[in-house]
């Protein structure tokens, strides 16, 4: 039997070895789930088979295979290192109520050995904490006890996708690249050693909303296996984008910037994270997803951004049309041969990314500036306090001589200074950065944060700036208190900050978080919410005199991904997705019976009214309902 290797390979092989075991090779779903309320994306490959699962469906068959493109958020962070990505295909086996651990153990040791060739001695495993039937049939099938762990919920329990749905204990497999990264190590902590290649989920309750389980009506099978990650394996790599699942997708970054990857660990992580950002944008336009500031479009809206912020920072000059659907052209010639949804919505996805990337660039630079400046402040607050806190802290070995009292001297006038500034109002910022207007957003940070008090306390206990050295001595602690509390203000982003980043830049709260985090500073994420809350709710006071009961240009403008094309005089009916929804004059994500809502369709055979001609009449038919 040939070794399968490339990423093409490894997946057809998966597919004919269950198909050869009586599964049936079902297609991959949307990457919007189907009348799943639970669920923004298609994370997992059981996703589009949870009815069956539950009982609600009979299956064509008990048995099922697929290689089912998935997306995740969760491991956003950990985008560009060598396994976590938000776009990756699970390959996946199932059994609606057919076979169970025996067989689902048995062959999947048998792929793993006999099809992919791993050697034995690489291949670790672990179970549910009191799974005995299923560390039993690990041993029947020849693995040593010492390679069989044991672990709880955290690491061997899986599920629900979403709210509620199937669940239950599982059983993976792990890939050892050998003691030599990490002697100490094991499959819970992954690391550099381990890789978790597949998963057994043995699918035996139904968890609802409220947390409660019920068992199944008949125990089922769930597999998923990373086809990215195995696909390195296979090919000898430690990383994924060194496969050629992404080997093309990275070179075609660092020729677009201009440079060779390899030469600069900075700008190889920024042309790794473009690569994996420009494939899972390519991937998601295609299913109906376009740019808005609510739910799936969120999510889209702020990979896109990411892509974007990364590819300046790799140095990505202006590309005419755009570089990420230079990107997104790679991702759909070395794809589309597997998934010809991408090929059928090319003009889609380009006209969507172009529309997003041109948005974005027109704002980032002066987004960008702001953001810097305020960062620059708070570096530049930072030194001035713990300059202070050093010369405070040194008084008890206070003396007479020159340099001592110059030293008291200059604390003296700093300190006077503060409480002269504060009766003037004068901003705080402006006197510990020097940025002025700049540094605005800073000082209403720490207004709000409560720390004038704190600067006033430090103003005051300098009533002239003719202290003698005994007397500043004696404020000594009470000052070093004060700049103590003072100190964590300067290591973060206020809420209200982040909130006019976004308001008035377009600036995801999340790109302001990755910036925020490469200056070693945080983000108020909880402020930042109060204050999206509050405009929410201004919003709601105004749509209740009347002021949304139209939509605005900015609620079309958060919607614009170009118009949609009209297919009115080839034909009556259309095949199409929705690309926004408005509701009370304001994008939503979901509306009920009985609402009056205007829906953005990517094509329409409906002609709208205009030059005396009244617009079409007819319907909106989906799996969730109908609009007339």
């Amino acid at each position: 039997m040939t070794r399968p290797t490339t990423i093409d390979e490894v997946r057809q092989a998966y597919l004919d070895f269950f198909q050869a075991k009586d599964h049936l090779v079902v297609p991959s779903a949307s990457l919007i789930p189907a009348g799943d309320p639970t669920l923004l994306f298609t994370s997992a490959g059981m996703v589009q088979f949870k009815s069956y699962f539950s009982g609600e469906e009979r299956p064509p068959r008990p048995r099922l295979a697929s290689s089912q493109k998935c997306f995740r958020t969760s491991d956003i962070d950990e985008v560009g290192d060598p396994k976590h990505l938000t776009f990756f295909e699970m390959l996946g086996n199932f059994s609606i109520g057919d076979y169970f651990k025996r067989e689902a153990i048995a062959w999947a040791w048998e792929f793993c050995t006999q099809v992919l060739q791993l050697p034995e001695e690489r291949l670790w495993i672990t179970v549910f904490l009191d799974d005995d039937e299923a560390e039993a049939i690990w041993r029947e099938i020849g693995v040593p006890p010492e390679r069989i762990l044991r672990y709880g919920e955290e690491h061997n329990y899986w599920g629900p996708a979403g709210e509620e749905g199937p669940c239950g204990p599982c059983s993976e497999i792990h890939y050892d690249y050998g003691e030599e990264y990490g002697p100490d190590a094991t499959p819970a902590e992954g690391g550099e050693r381990f890789v978790e290649i597949w998963n057994l989920v043995f699918t035996q309750f139904h968890q609802r909303r409220d947390g409660s389980r019920t068992p199944l009506p008949t125990p089922n099978i769930d597999t998923g296996m990373g086809l990215e990650r195995t696909a390195a394996i296979m090919q000898g790599v430690r990383s994924v984008y060194q496969t050629d699942a992404f080997d093309y997708l990275v070179e075609r970054g660092a020729e677009l910037a201009k440079m060779r990857y390899g030469e600069d660990e900075e700008m190889d992580y920024a042309l790794r994270v473009l690569a994996e950002h420009a494939r899972a944008v390519t991937f998601l336009i295609a299913d109906g997803v376009a740019p808005s500031n609510e739910g799936r479009g969120y999510v889209l809206r702020r990979i896109l951004r990411r892509a974007v912020r990364y590819a300046r920072k790799a140095g990505v000059p202006a590309v005419e049309g755009g570089f990420l659907s230079g990107m997104a052209e790679a991702v759909i010639q070395r794809m589309g041969p597997v998934y010809p949804e991408l090929e059928r919505e090319r003009d889609f996805i380009y006209s969507v990314i172009r529309g997003e990337e041109q948005r974005f660039n027109r704002t980032i630079d002066a987004g960008t500036a702001f953001l810097e400046g305020m960062l620059e402040g708070r570096v530049t607050a930072r030194e001035q306090l713990l300059g202070l806190l050093k010369a405070v802290s040194s008084r008890p070995e206070i003396s007479r001589d020159d340099n001592s009292a110059e030293e008291v001297a200059e604390v003296a006038i700093w300190a006077a200074k503060l409480r002269n500034k504060l009766r003037e109002g004068t901003p705080l910022g402006s006197l510990m950065t020097g940025k002025g207007a700049e540094v605005d957003a800073f000082n209403r940070g720490l207004l709000a944060f409560g720390l004038e008090k704190t600067m006033q306390f430090v103003a005051s206990m300098v009533q002239e700036t003719d202290l003698t050295d005994e007397q500043i001595l004696d404020k000594a602690p009470k000052l070093s208190s004060a700049i103590e509390q003072l100190l964590p203000a300067t290591k973060r982003i206020f809420g209200n900050e982040a909130f006019l980043l976004y308001d008035t830049y377009g600036f995801p709260p999340d790109i302001t978080r990755d910036i925020a985090r490469e200056h070693g500073l945080q983000v108020d994420m909880e402020g930042f919410e109060r204050e999206m809350e509050a405009q929410r709710e201004r919003g709601r006071a105004s749509a209740k005199f009347g002021l949304g009961d139209a939509a605005s240009p900015e609620a079309y403008q958060t919607l614009a991904t170009g118009e949609s094309r009209f297919t009115g005089y080839d034909s009556l009916r259309e095949e199409t997705v929705v690309i926004g929804l408005l509701a009370g004059g304001a994008p939503v994500e979901r509306a009920s019976k009985g609402q009056q809502v205007e829906v953005v369709l990517r094509e329409t055979p409906f002609y709208a009214e205009a030059g005396g001609q009244v617009g079409d009449t007819g319907q909106l038919r989906g799996p969730l309902g109908v609009v007339r």
